[in-house]
């Protein structure tokens, strides 16, 4: 799956057959907020939102900013992925 990140309309993003996957951002003083995720349906039946969340974490990380998460989708992915709890801002406790 290759996730592009959109810098102009300021979200991730992957094509697929037609349907778009999307995660929203807004960047502030070096945190990333996750601010939506519109997902087609068979996306999440099938895990690929969950894969593109992960790939976007690991675009985010690179750059050395923390992740603000802001949608039901995302807070729960850090719930049940502990090891990515380092990408999180110090103060913010899921």
């Amino acid at each position: 799956m290759e996730v592009i990140d959109n810098k102009e309309m300021r979200h991730f993003e992957v094509r697929v057959g037609g349907m778009l996957a999307v995660i929203e951002y807004q960047i502030q003083e070096k945190k990333v907020f996750l601010t939506r995720v519109e997902f087609p349906e068979k996306f999440k039946a099938d895990g690929r939102a969950e894969e593109m969340l992960e790939r976007a974490l690991d675009m985010i990380e690179e750059t050395g900013m923390r992740v603000v998460p802001m949608t039901k989708f995302v807070k729960q992915y850090f719930r049940e992925h502990r090891e990515k709890k380092h990408l999180l801002p110090v103060g913010i406790h899921l």
